[in-house]
């Protein structure tokens, strides 16, 4: 799955204070509003149907006296092929994003542009 690979790449985990959480919007707003932070978990244990399902970030910004440096955030999803289509002879034809030409997969082309 998509998010599972840019999790576990460099796209979302980069620098100090980034954290997230992914399961029902009570637990993850409960932990964040207890804690100051989420817990680097992910839910896969139920179906999207139980519950709100959400995906939490959250960026500790410690004390703002000035604004030194933007927080910027980076959200995208995937999938492929991403158009699939009847040509007129009948035959299913699938086509790819445009990028999979350029880049071997996801996490190459997220690592590209987030730095």
């Amino acid at each position: 799955m998509a998010i599972d690979l840019l999790l576990s790449s460099h796209g979302l985990i980069q620098g100090t204070g980034v954290s997230y959480q992914s399961g029902s919007d009570a637990y993850s707003r409960g932990n964040f509003t207890r804690n100051g932070y989420l817990n680097i978990q992910r839910d896969q244990n139920r179906s999207v149907s139980d519950r709100v399902t959400v995906f939490a970030l959250a960026y500790e910004l410690y004390n703002i006296t000035a604004t030194q440096a933007p927080a910027v955030w980076a959200i995208g999803y995937t999938i492929d092929p991403a158009i699939n289509y009847t040509d007129l002879s009948g035959a299913p034809t699938h086509r790819s994003p445009y990028y999979k030409t350029r880049y071997s997969n996801d996490k190459e082309m997220v690592s590209t542009h987030s730095t």
